[in-house]
């Protein structure tokens, strides 16, 4: 049974309706003239008032009583709560809704919470949103923005932590490798980008580095081999290990990227349309790719024990696990050859090389077997008015390709 007790709540008057609410076991209320009301439980008190909303609400109605929690009597006097009260209806005076705006206020606090939360949280969030597809491009862009905060010591700290200072700190720190740099201030202000748009932060802070401030565009890199250095590779002077050896090989006859290459998949070859296809995630571009097959390309691949969804080639020393120790690779493929500045990226280039300088196919042609972004090795119009494919005509370079290697690299 409830109790309500009209009086000047005091302290007195306090102390009274405790001792009451003990010998009724039941909830007491005081009601102060000015509105303001006591609620005695049995573990608790409250200061509370209830007010109506001026106005009525979209359906002509008069709005709901409400009501709204004070404080307590242990940590507000009753002269601080009345004082409170006047507050509460000098707002709804105005018009104002006060449970509305504690409501607004909590929220705001909570989501002020939330976007403090570890840059580790936010990266994860953002490679669930953005980069969940597993591709080696997206695994690497993850693995230089988590590196990137690593080395600034902030993957535990809230974004808005990373400021341009903090930022120029990264560029500085690798100055003396410049595209490890550039991969690491690229994937990290990419990140902010996210955040910008999540409304995490407020700008993103990499854009704030004035020119001279932004890490430096690394000098190209130009070696390609001659034929001379593709005889060495293509047979070793020492013996290297037969998966490493086919895979060379292979690189040499099929200007793929090494990733696009080294995961290669059994359903990916096509052996009666004479083709590799490549799904948009595989490539670096995010575009679907046909690359025409060979004979010769076909003889690197290894079908024995491989299922559909298996790699053709098993390079990693784990069995089913993606290659990662690519440098150890090319220090071994040195070794083997004596080509000491051996690089797989630089037999992309060593085709493209070559084929411009002993055959009359355009250059455009070559280039399209090397799958680079369309918009940038196509210009002007033909950039959006240009897409075929060309397939006979890259299938005409693929064989020239293969028949050239054999004439003069492995037969030569």
């Amino acid at each position: 049974m409830l109790s309500i007790i009209h009086c000047n709540i005091d302290r007195r008057a306090i102390e009274k309706a405790t001792k009451q609410r003990k010998a009724l076991g039941t909830k007491v209320t005081l009601v102060d003239p000015s509105g303001l009301r006591l609620a005695i439980n049995a573990q608790s008190a409250s200061w509370t008032y209830n007010y109506r909303q001026r106005g009525v609400d979209y359906y002509g109605k008069r709005h709901p009583q409400k009501t709204i929690k004070v404080g307590d009597p242990v940590t507000m006097t009753p002269q601080e709560a009345r004082f409170r009260v006047e507050e509460i209806k000098a707002e709804v005076r105005a018009g104002g809704d006060p449970v509305h705006t504690i409501e607004q206020a909590k929220l705001k606090a909570e989501q002020a919470d939330f976007k403090q939360r570890a840059s580790s949280f936010w990266l994860e969030t953002y490679r669930v949103a953005f980069l969940g597809d597993g591709s080696k491009h997206k695994n690497d862009e993850f693995m230089h923005a988590r590196t990137a905060l690593l080395e600034l010591n902030l993957l535990e700290a809230p974004p808005q932590s990373i400021s341009a200072k903090v930022l120029r700190e990264l560029v500085m720190l690798h100055e003396a490798k410049l595209s490890t740099g550039r991969h690491r201030f690229g994937a990290l202000s990419r990140f902010l980008d996210f955040l910008v748009d999540e409304d995490v932060i407020e700008h993103n802070p990499a854009r704030d580095l004035s020119r001279r401030h932004r890490p430096k565009t690394p000098k190209p890199r130009d070696t390609f081999y001659s034929i001379d250095e593709l005889k060495k590779l293509w047979q070793p002077r020492e013996k290297l290990s037969s998966n490493y050896l086919l895979f060379v090989r292979f690189m040499i006859a099929c200007p793929l990227r090494m990733s696009e290459a080294a995961n290669l998949t059994v359903n990916e070859v096509l052996l009666p349309e004479k083709e590799i296809r490549l799904s948009s995630s595989m490539t670096k571009n995010s575009e679907s790719f046909s690359m025409p097959l060979t004979g010769l390309m076909i003889e690197q691949l290894n079908f024995d024990n491989s299922d559909n969804a298996s790699r053709l080639f098993q390079l990693s020393s784990k069995v089913g696990q993606p290659m990662s120790a690519w440098s150890y690779f090319n220090k071994t493929v040195r070794v083997s050859t004596g080509v000491l500045e051996f690089n797989l990226h630089d037999l992309r280039r060593t085709f493209s090389s070559l084929m411009s300088e002993h055959s009359d196919f355009s250059e455009s042609l070559v280039d399209s077997l090397l799958n680079h972004k369309r918009s940038a090795t196509r210009q002007g119009v033909m950039r959006h008015y240009q897409h075929a494919k060309n397939l006979k005509q890259r299938r005409e370079v693929m064989e020239w390709w293969c028949d050239f290697l054999e004439r003069e690299i492995i037969n030569g």
